[in-house]
């Protein structure tokens, strides 16, 4: 029979291994930090890159400045890999494009507008498409859902 000075001993144990296993559970379970607004970002738990710069090897797993996850992935065609959010290749070359984006839209170098289809969109850093609206990618997304994940609600 147990003395009730050991009683409190194990059940402070078992309750310090349930919420260390909680602990590690949380943050295992977590793939990508996503920081509140107006919150400061966590220290990423690995190399910190920039989305759509020239990677090296294939595959490889970083993290952006607000700790998304991203992938060294191929860019279609071509013997160049590039940071994304996506593990599938990238369809053309995003540091290629002869338009840039700000948070007012994207243009040319003349000043007209890029229309939507002709734009990568969020999976290059860009503000949203048209059909990242209209499929739900860029609210899932903006939740702080991993891209991947979101891509993967879409419809077919």
């Amino acid at each position: 029979m147990q003395s009730t000075a050991q009683r409190p001993r194990r059940t402070s144990r078992i309750a310090g291994a349930i919420v260390g296993a909680a602990a590690v559970f949380a943050v295992a379970g977590s793939p990508a930090l996503v920081v509140p607004a107006g919150a400061e970002p966590a220290v990423p738990p690995g190399p910190v890159v920039a989305l759509n710069d020239y990677c090296e090897e294939q595959g490889a797993v970083a993290y952006l400045e607000d700790g998304r996850t991203v992938y060294c992935t191929q860019v279609a065609q071509t013997d160049a890999f590039v940071w994304s959010y996506s593990r599938q290749p990238m369809p053309r070359d995003p540091n290629t494009r002869e338009y840039s984006c700000d948070g007012d839209g994207c243009r040319y170098a003349d000043g007209s507008e890029v229309p939507g289809y002709q734009r990568c969109g969020i999976l290059c850093g860009e503000p949203p498409t048209s059909g990242d609206v209209q499929s739900g990618l860029a609210e899932c997304f903006d939740s702080g859902t991993p891209f991947e994940e979101c891509e993967g609600r879409m419809p077919g």
